[in-house]
């Protein structure tokens, strides 16, 4: 009798084995086991089998609730076995196989799961969301334990019903019924899981094996695809260009990529143009190496929440299912320890874990992957600049000894230790392929307008009074002086800000949409597929002064929920939206391969940001010949009698690099070159026209660091 156990309040899997010294002494003692769980895999039969084995021989019953989300060969069982209630003769046969249930449970887990099914010993049914839309799956974990005298125990914690029991830091709460002070718990425990099983809840419905199998809601969690690629051909070593069982054909230079980080010990990072397939190409390297070694971890690492559901999708294209770790999922660190032991365990051959940037470098994230083999787990980081960041450190995980890192832009803004930090993990960059290599066959042709800007009255004497400022404290800042350093960040800060929101871009912008407007109704078209860069401050000016021109605008910014930012992408393709307003939350990972139209108002200086502001409108889109970006550059008057060549001059370096870098690649380059020659020309700096980003990068450096040795 289940009174007659000698029962701890809670047991905790630094102190117990939870299946051995709890569930199996429980199943043991019962004629009626009533299970709800996030996640059952046949595995965990063989750890409880002593335990199983009593149950049944007390003609006992085990009622297991959980979500639909399960191994291929379990649910082949399951099915089988309901087949088996029908079918006499596989009945038969299933029983010639389960006649040593003890011996068939460690042995052949799959029949005798299949048999207990056909038998009624074993019942299931499927949790499954009311709502869709809503998403989410059943993660409850709780048991109720009933014996032939009524006498009812009742636990509760965080352990699934996967290959080991006792997980990393995985703990139960036991109530028994005849304490009185418990009982209120183990009612309430019994009466929510009858009545989920029976009729569901108000956040579940309930579907029965049968159901089920007629409505093919299962989920498989599979390590490869379950169908045959286009050519009807699997692979065996994915290392052709041809469709794959993952079905996707790579191009030459993915491929290339792939080989030239294999070569690099499975190390490297892809410097690859926004646009070229970054994604694609990583994931994969990633199903190569679970093709090679038959089992593989992968950790992939993203800045963002929007980019979670992205990463999400095309991992499950290459047969991975991702678990989403960030601060708005909801128990992802106990399915991470889960899935990670039913992968140590033999019982997955694949474990993939996503998560933001943020919640990957916590200490809470570093334990619950800590269990994973060194030898075969892969670190992807996605926009993998970031990383770099002394805050996000910790995400580069050194237990990953396969590590790809993905950018347009890897090297960090003036940031030497940061992008050193992430070039020494990652050993280097392997795999470059730059923009003018895709544009043209891989990304779409683009003209380049810059549209010169300049300050006003006001904004040119504090630009000036700021220069001055600078300067003097720029020759008092000394090595480790972090206060002036501080100050002197603070006074760039604010000078860049006004050259960010200067006032005359608004009325420039608003003279080329009049233009545009009328162009288009000329055409006989409407004017959409628009994007707007801004300073941050200015999106709701600007949105309220292009919305008074007529046109459907809405903003794209931190404060729109991200249910929100899929519908308004989803307007925006479909024209309902003819224009968006954005700050930053374009700048990466957002597909919207339609838009045709950018006007850069927030004059920018750090190339990670406007390469991959370029890069959101340059993927190739049905009917998109070419794409125009509108640059806002902010330029010294040179009619001005009171030019200060120091002044003047530092504004223009500030803005050229942007110029030279969108130039270069242009359709329309020398026409673009004209615009701005005569104002380069009156300072002497024609070289400016042709030095991109880096190179000023690397001029700076040099000169500070030959001023830190004199």
């Amino acid at each position: 009798m289940l009174r007659d156990l000698e029962l701890h309040h809670v047991y905790d899997s630094a102190e117990y084995d939870l299946v051995n010294d709890l569930i199996t002494p429980l199943l043991s003692e019962s004629c009626e086991y009533w299970r709800g769980v996030g996640f059952f895999t046949s595995a965990w039969l063989r750890t409880a089998c002593r335990g199983i084995v009593k149950l049944v021989s007390n003609g006992g019953i085990a009622r297991i609730v959980t979500s639909p989300l399960m191994q291929k060969a379990d649910w082949e069982a399951l099915q089988i076995g309901d087949n088996a209630k029908r079918d006499t003769i596989m009945h038969d046969i299933l029983y010639r196989h389960v006649a040593d249930l003890a011996h068939a449970l460690s042995k052949d887990t799959l029949n005798a799961l299949a048999w207990m099914v056909a038998d009624d010993v074993m019942e299931f049914r499927f949790a499954i969301p009311r709502d869709f839309d809503m998403g989410g799956d059943y993660h409850d974990k709780v048991g109720v334990f009933i014996d032939t005298m009524g006498n009812i125990v009742a636990i509760h914690g965080s352990f699934n019903d996967s290959a080991k029991g006792s997980l990393n830091g995985e703990a139960f709460s036991v109530f028994r019924s005849w304490e009185e002070g418990q009982r209120p718990f183990v009612e309430r425990h019994q009466s929510r899981l009858l009545r989920l099983w029976r009729s569901g809840n108000s956040q579940f419905e309930i579907l029965t094996l049968p159901e089920a199998i007629r409505k093919e809601i299962v989920r498989l969690r599979t390590s490869s695809r379950p169908y045959e690629s286009a050519k009807g051909e699997r692979s065996s070593d994915g290392s052709s260009n041809e469709v794959q069982d993952y079905g996707v054909e790579l191009r030459p230079y993915q491929r290339a990529a792939i080989d030239a980080w294999k070569k690099n010990s499975f190390k490297g990072i892809f410097e690859m143009a926004t646009g070229t397939g970054k994604t694609f190409t990583a994931l994969a390297a990633a199903a190569e190496r679970r093709n090679h070694l038959k089992h593989l971890a992968v950790i992939i690492l993203v800045p963002y929440l929007h980019l979670l559901d992205q990463w999400k999708v095309n991992s499950e294209k290459f047969g991975f299912f991702p678990i989403l770790c960030s601060g708005t999922q909801d128990h992802w660190v106990t399915e991470v320890k889960s899935k990670i032991q039913d992968y140590r365990f033999g019982s997955l051959s694949s474990v993939c874990i996503l998560a933001v940037h943020q919640t990957a470098s916590t200490q809470r994230f570093a334990k619950s992957v800590k269990g994973l083999p060194e030898e075969s787990t892969m670190l992807i980081a996605d926009e993998v600049h970031s990383l770099g960041a002394p805050r996000l450190r910790e995400a580069l995980l050194p237990l990953a000894t396969m590590r790809l890192g993905l950018s347009a832009t890897p090297r960090r803004w003036y940031d030497q230790e940061g992008s050193e930090v992430l070039l020494d993990y990652f050993d280097g960059i392997c795999f470059e392929y730059p923009l003018e290599q895709a544009i043209g066959t891989f990304l779409t042709p683009y003209r380049y307008f810059p549209i010169l800007t300049l300050l006003t009255q006001n904004e040119r004497e504090e630009y000036e009074d700021l220069s001055r400022r600078i300067a003097k404290l720029a020759s008092q800042v000394s090595e480790h002086d972090v206060d002036t350093e501080e100050r002197l960040k603070r006074l760039l800060l604010q000078r860049s800000q006004i050259v960010s929101a200067a006032e005359n871009k608004l009325p420039l912008l608003l003279n080329l949409f009049k233009k545009q407007i009328t162009a288009s109704r000329e055409a006989g078209v409407e004017l959409q597929d628009v994007l707007i860069y801004c300073a941050p401050g200015k999106h709701r000016e600007i949105l309220h002064a292009v919305s008074s021109l007529g046109l459907r605008c809405h903003e794209f910014v931190h404060t729109v929920s991200m249910e929100n930012r899929v519908s308004l992408l989803q307007q925006f393709v479909r024209g309902d939206i003819q224009v968006l307003i954005a700050i930053h939350c374009l700048d990466e990972g957002v597909d919207i391969p339609s838009t045709r139209t950018a006007y850069f108002l927030s004059s920018t200086t750090n190339p990670r940001e406007f390469i991959q502001r370029r890069g959101r409108i340059l993927r190739k889109f049905e009917g998109k010949p070419r794409a125009d970006v509108y640059d806002f550059i902010v330029v010294p008057d040179i009619n001005y009698s009171h030019l200060r060549k120091d002044h003047d001059f530092s504004l223009l370096r500030r803005e050229m690099p942007r110029f030279a870098e969108f130039s270069a690649n242009a359709e329309n380059e020398f026409e673009a070159r004209a615009v701005i020659r005569e104002i380069v020309n009156a300072f002497q700096v024609l070289h400016l026209l042709d030095a991109k980003p880096w190179d000023i990068y690397h001029e700076v450096m040099e000169s500070v660091e030959i001023k830190s040795r004199s």
